[in-house]
Order: structure tokens, then sequence, then C-alpha cells
């Protein structure tokens, strides 16, 4: 199974536990009870959160956005929205089948299982882009069956030179932005009735 991303206290956070009076509970376990959960909505529907990015076709990772690259058509396929498809990738990551939802006192982490959704290793991964080439050949070893399988489904036939050289995929990540992070301390600070400064919170891939 692989994650995608998470939110996590800093230790910046335990330093405020003599500062800020009635606060200490938060500080020392953010995402304990039912806040963990309020996190992992923020994440998933929150501004510029994960269903933002997906509508947007954009990255929002803390201040910056990075428009994704376009889906392009390929034979028979139309090109169609960006990392949409049957829609069952975007659902995974807002909570639906095959979501991933860790929480701990500390941390809250969402992401997709990579057993259901492989590309995830792709998209959430540290490289910009990855060639993927062929890996099973036919029977006997005399040819490659991604050569058939695109030429069958797609009507899209290639050179087995052509086809060994890969195919170059763009990372298409989905990230935790600052306007997530914000809402993520506003709703702490409502749970524990305290004014919190200086609270941090980081993002991590997770493979």
């Amino acid at each position: 199974m692989a994650s995608f991303m998470s939110v996590s206290s800093a230790g910046g956070m335990r330093a405020l536990v003599g500062k800020v009076q009635g606060a200490s509970r938060v500080v020392s376990q953010p995402f304990a009870e039912a806040r963990g959960q309020q996190a992992a909505k923020i994440m998933r529907t929150g501004t510029k959160g994960v269903r933002a990015q997906f509508v947007d076709q954009t990255e929002y990772r803390l201040n910056t956005s990075s428009p994704w690259a376009r889906t392009k058509p390929f034979g028979s396929r139309k090109a169609g929205k960006t990392m949409l498809g049957s829609g069952g990738y975007k659902s995974a990551f807002l909570g639906g089948a095959g979501a991933i939802t860790r929480v701990t006192p500390v941390s809250v982490e969402i992401g997709v299982d990579a057993g259901l959704f492989p590309q995830v290793k792709i998209h959430q991964g540290s490289r910009p882009s990855v060639t993927v080439k062929p890996k099973r050949r036919t029977k006997g070893g005399k040819d490659w069956k991604m050569r058939f399988f695109l030429g069958l489904t797609y009507g899209v036939w290639m050179s087995k030179k052509r086809i060994e050289q890969g195919f170059k995929i763009p990372r298409r990540r989905v990230s935790v932005s600052s306007a997530v992070r914000k809402e993520v301390l506003q709703m702490l600070k409502r749970e524990t009735n305290a004014s919190i400064r200086g609270l941090k919170l980081t993002t991590k891939a997770s493979r």
C-alpha cells in the first residue's frame, strides 16, 4: 500500500505547552479523538484540498500551484479530463474504495492503495516524470505484450525499437496546500477553545 501525504505535528508544538493555557492536550496529542478524522476530511475537501486539485487539474503545494500536464489523445482514446478516467482514482483519494487513512495522536496521513491504483507510485513520487518501459514478453519471447496491448486496444501499432524506448509519464501530484494547513489549525483552535500561536504542520510523501 502507498499513501501520499500527511499532516503532522512539529516539534515547535511542544514548546507551546507552558505558554498557552488550556492547550496542553492538543499540543501533545493534536489529532487524538475525533480531531484526526476532522483533519483528514479537511485535507480531502478543504480549500485547495484534494477535491479542488482534481477539479482544477492543479497541484496546490503550500503557497504554490503547479498545473498538471494534460492528458493527450492516443489512438482511439480521446484526451478527456486529466487523472479522472473511470473516477475510481479520484474517489479513492477522497475516501472511497481503495482509500487509506492513517491517524495517530500526532499525525494524519491519507492516500490510496497502490495495489489497486499502481499509478500512485508515479504521480506521488519524488521525480517529475517516469519513463515506463515494456517488461513482459509474448509467448516465445520475441515480442512485447505492451506492443500488442496498445495496438489492439487503441489502434496504435509501434515498432519493437520504438516501444523499447518507453513512454514518459509526467507526475500529476496532489499535495497539502497552505489553505488546508490553515483550516486544520483553525479546527484545532475551535476544539480547544485556546489561542494557539506558532503551530506548525508539515507534509511529506510516504511510500
